[in-house]
C-alpha cells in the first residue's frame, strides 16, 4: 500500500511540474510576442499614472497638430 501511495504521490508531483513548466514556457512566448509599448507610455505607467489619464493626454496630443489632406497639397506634391 505504501508503495503505491509513493507512486501516486510522485506521479502527481511529476504531472504539477510539467503543468506548471508547461505554463510558464507558454506564457512568456506570448508575452514575447506582443508589440513593446511605447516608451512615453511605459514610463508613465511606471511612475504611476492611470491608463486613461495617459489615453486623454496622448489623445489630446494627437488631435493638436493639424495634417494636410492630399487636396492641400499642391499638383507638382501629388504623388
Amino acid at each position: 500500500m505504501l508503495a503505491i501511495s509513493s507512486g501516486l504521490l510522485a506521479g502527481i508531483c511529476a504531472a504539477a511540474a510539467v503543468g506548471l513548466l508547461g505554463v510558464i514556457i507558454v506564457g512568456t512566448r506570448r508575452v514575447r510576442r506582443e508589440p513593446p509599448l511605447d516608451p512615453e507610455v511605459e514610463t508613465r505607467l511606471l511612475l504611476g499614472q492611470p491608463p486613461e489619464q495617459i489615453d486623454e493626454a496622448l489623445d489630446a496630443e494627437a488631435s493638436d497638430g493639424r495634417r494636410a489632406t492630399i487636396s492641400d497639397l499642391p499638383l507638382d506634391d501629388r504623388v
